[in-house]
């Protein structure tokens, strides 16, 4: 009994040495920057996610302790990959509407399916060598999909294998946000740090960082970090104008983030939520230039789940949905 009463204190004080040393590697660094806008700071949380804040966006993921005083930053997505939102629209009848974002970021393609049986043959969403790009890009296509696929590929490798993303729609929903992350090959694989006296020491060429600083210092951004890594992670539901525009993003200077309850009463018969102050009839029916930043009614997409991958050879229809270039 003495020894086992020995071995368990032992095991105890074992993991509770390794949750401090763990602990300790939690705080601000700044990794520094030869950009004339600023360098850029790691956040490291204790509850294993990150984030590097630097000039113009986030990059976030996970960290984990992989030896002693060693540590592995995963990004997160840590491949390209492809994210659906729906919802059902009665106006457009027997057809889908589909906006893309972010698809100009790499050669992209899109099939919407019928039947999952159905062979691929993927469209190119914007023409090769695209530029001189005008948001937002949504297109209607004449039909209803059960499946929605999509496809990136490499320049030059269009006669091989690829591997094609097939998202189920279930709900049967008509009106669509699609969205394309591509990921470099330089976050595609994690970075490995050393804690070492209160710094970061990087395994990429022995970069360094300043001395950590504890959270609880670090005041209003912390607070912001950990909004934008909870939407980003958690995120089921998003809400958008009839121009496609997000309602309800988190403010870069205070971390605050509308609630769509605040001013907006949801309306069974437009499936919509109203500002009723400043809502006028009709006015989703008749889009202009000033609509994209009106947001006195706004619509729920739901995120769609379920889907699968598979490695194919795929037909190629060259003809784009957007041809996008420079007068």
């Amino acid at each position: 009994m003495k020894k086992i009463k020995l071995l368990l204190t032992i095991i105890i004080m074992s993991n509770l040495a390794n949750g401090q040393n763990h602990s300790g590697i939690v705080g601000l660094y700044n990794l520094g920057s030869s950009s004339p806008e600023g360098g850029s700071h790691l956040f490291i949380l204790e509850n294993g996610d990150y984030a590097i804040a630097h000039f113009g966006g986030l990059k976030i993921g996970k960290w984990k302790n992989i030896g002693k005083d060693i540590y592995q930053l995963s990004f997160n997505p840590s491949e390209s990959k492809f994210e659906l939102f729906g919802r059902y629209n009665k106006g457009l009848e027997g057809n889908t509407k589909i906006s893309f974002n972010g698809f100009e970021n790499g050669e992209t393609f899109v099939q919407l399916k019928k039947d999952k049986e159905e062979g691929y043959t993927m469209q190119r969403v914007f023409n090769e060598n695209a530029n001189c790009f005008s948001y937002p890009y949504v297109h209607t296509f004449n039909t209803i999909a059960k499946n929605i696929s999509f496809m990136s590929i490499q320049h030059a490798d269009v006669d091989t294998n690829h591997s094609i993303i097939t998202i189920n729609n279930p709900e049967r929903y008509n009106d669509f946000v699609a969205g394309y992350v591509e990921v470099s090959n330089y976050e595609s694989n994690p970075l490995i740090v050393i804690f070492k006296d209160n710094q970061l020491y990087f395994e990429d060429g022995g970069r360094k960082s300043s001395e950590r600083t504890p959270l609880e210092e670090v005041g209003e951004d912390l607070e912001f970090i950990k909004k934008f890594i909870d939407m980003e992670l958690n995120r089921d539901t998003i809400y958008l104008n009839p121009s496609y525009n997000v309602f309800g993003q988190i403010d870069n200077e205070d971390g605050s983030q509308q609630d769509i309850n605040e001013h907006h009463v949801f309306n069974e018969q437009k499936n919509a939520f109203i500002d009723t102050e400043y809502y006028v009839e009709g006015e989703e029916n008749n889009l202009s230039e000033d609509s994209y930043e009106k947001m006195s009614i706004v619509y729920v997409y739901k995120i769609l789940k379920k889907h699968s991958k598979e490695s194919a050879k795929p037909k190629i229809n060259e003809s784009p949905l957007f041809q996008v270039n420079c007068d």
